[in-house]
């Protein structure tokens, strides 16, 4: 559930920047030679030109004598010639021998580097020293002679303006740090959501075609405490009911929207996960509302967007249904082996009822899907992966529905048709099933603005009551048109079948179509229609469905 569209409202990258840039650039020089440097205030500066100027007794070590000879910064004031400073200072000026003299004798660096300065450089470089002198004048007066001090003066009184302006700068900048400070949400956690407006009805091969128009809610809180891990703690809410709970051809998981679920708009938590890195990988760790697609490649290209809302409409579009059976708590990981070729292993293990101490529930004893698969990169623009999925589905769980059914689900708020795809004679069992289920998907970018990508589905499932063995099949190729407009645009269109059982009634097909128009970073619109041609696997009575979405992402 990547989130790969919230906006972070912890210090923003333009705020650091303009920070950083003028922490870099004027508090201070770095450090060299292991001497710090440090900024100074004006009033630092006018405690020098007070001392200097009398108005402030100098006092002097009773055992400092006057050396025989004097140091640049110590050359009384009348050897200098009165050179006007220009925009560049050279290292011949008196100024830039002065300073230099100035930062030997008290341990200052300028960062002069012995080359041509302009006169703001050099200001940094005499506001780096004056940091250095002001704690020796108040700590041990002593150690600075009348003769520096003077020279100091002139320096300063010379670069007062350029002085001037780095001290507004300086005051500038802790203003804005600390409004950040005073106003950021977190030091360790970002705040992401996502809002969406759903407008949609059957307008076709429903028993009432309605027009809805129902929303979504995410708020998403993103915590790393090493910079390199990350908790994710989501509350979700919703109002919309499955539009295909009330068709012609009776109740189905087929054409759900992935803004569909939620009771209400009553908020609850449904995600909480944690991720970490573990030698060459990183461990995918949910306690709750886990799903394969957090850790899993799933070759969806455009069309994934981990049940957000700015990819396919439809829970079916998005990637194969194999990436929906099982959710929970778990583990997940991804091992990686070479660039080309097989690049990775992926593995994970989610259970839908891991926090039940109850019979037939629990971690291991409930319902899970323990998923391996094969990733590999067979071009730079050519990849494809092969998937296994063992799993268990206790009575009434239908097996596509991210492990679990109606309010159950660990995940999803899930519409009241429960399951997220495939048709009820798919997904329906009384007593029990196990499952074993294949895929193979693949995703070819053929360019920036043109990509394709597909799947195939095979579900072995063995159900109780009386029900044996089905085999369940389901298929899909799609075509998108990524940033078609040059803005991030998106058309996307889908054919394929979604999970049925072989040999009985009509193919199911599910035809999508749709426009992402994307007016920001943060709003996008997505007109679509979805077109069923058997519900439930009953020829006849197809149901057309039409969607107006729209995302807010922030």
């Amino acid at each position: 559930m990547s989130s790969a569209f919230w906006k972070s409202v912890l210090i923003s990258p333009v705020a650091l920047g303009i920070v950083l840039f003028l922490s870099a650039r004027v508090m201070a020089t770095p450090k060299s030679n292991g001497v710090d440097a440090a900024p100074v205030a004006s009033s630092a500066r006018n405690l020098i030109l007070n001392k200097a100027s009398g108005t402030t007794p100098v006092k002097v070590a009773a055992s400092e004598t006057t050396p025989a000879t004097t140091t640049p910064a110590t050359k009384p004031l009348t050897d200098f010639t009165d050179d006007v400073a220009t925009d560049i200072v050279k290292p011949g000026d008196w100024q830039y021998i002065a300073l230099q003299g100035v930062a030997t004798k008290y341990g200052c660096n300028p960062n002069l580097n012995n080359q041509p300065v302009s006169e703001i450089e050099f200001a940094r470089g005499l506001n780096t020293c004056l940091g250095k002198v002001e704690p020796l004048l108040a700590q041990q007066p002593g150690s600075v002679t009348r003769e520096d001090l003077e020279v100091i003066k002139r320096l300063t009184q010379e670069y007062r303006a350029q002085l001037t302006e780095i001290d507004g700068r300086l005051t500038n900048t802790d203003k804005k740090v600390a409004q950040l400070q005073a106003n950021q949400f977190s030091t360790t956690t970002k705040l992401k959501g996502e809002a969406i407006f759903n407008i949609t009805g059957a307008v076709s091969g429903s028993n009432a075609n309605n027009t809805l128009f129902g929303d979504r809610v995410r708020l998403l809180f993103e915590t790393s405490f090493s910079g390199k891990d990350r908790l994710w703690t989501r509350l979700a809410a919703g109002n919309q009911p499955g539009v295909t709970s009330n068709l012609i051809n009776g109740v189905t998981p087929e054409g759900t929207q992935v803004a569909e679920g939620g009771s209400n708009n009553a908020a609850s938590l449904d995600w909480l996960a944690y991720q970490f890195p573990i030698g060459s990988t990183n461990l995918y760790v949910p306690a709750f509302g886990g799903i394969h697609v957090d850790y899993a490649p799933t070759y969806g290209s455009n069309f994934e967007d981990a049940t957000g809302g700015n990819g396919a409409l439809s829970s079916f579009a998005e990637s194969s249904p194999i990436y929906k059976i099982g959710g929970g708590a778990g583990v997940g990981t991804n091992f990686p082996l070479a660039d080309k070729g097989l690049t990775s292993v992926t593995v994970g293990y989610l259970a839908g009822s891991a926090n039940r101490p109850t019979a037939g529930q629990g971690l291991f004893n409930g319902d899970y899907a323990l998923l391996g698969q094969l990733n590999f990169k067979l071009s730079d623009k050519f990849d494809a992966g092969l998937t296994y999925v063992n799993s268990y589905h206790s009575g009434n769980n239908p097996i596509y529905a991210f492990g679990g059914a109606g309010g159950s689900s660990p995940t999803q708020l899930l519409p009241n048709s429960g399951g997220v795809t495939g048709t009820a004679l798919a997904n329906g069992n009384f007593a029990g099933t196990t499952a074993n289920s294949y895929g193979a998907q693949f995703a070819y970018r053929a360019s920036d603005t043109l990509a394709f990508n597909g799947f195939v589905l095979n579900t072995n499932a063995n159900k109780g009551g009386g029900i044996g063995r089905q085999d369940l099949w389901s298929y899909g190729a799609g075509v998108s048109l990524p940033n078609v407009d040059g803005k991030g645009s998106l058309i996307g269109l889908l054919v394929g079948a979604e999970p049925y059982v072989g040999g009985v009634g009509s193919t199911p097909f599910h035809l999508e179509g749709f426009y992402k128009y994307k007016f920001s970073d943060n709003l996008s619109i997505t007109p679509g229609l979805i077109y069923l041609t058997a519900p439930n696997q009953i020829n006849g009575n197809g149901a057309l469905i039409g969607v107006v979405r729209t995302t807010f992402t922030f």
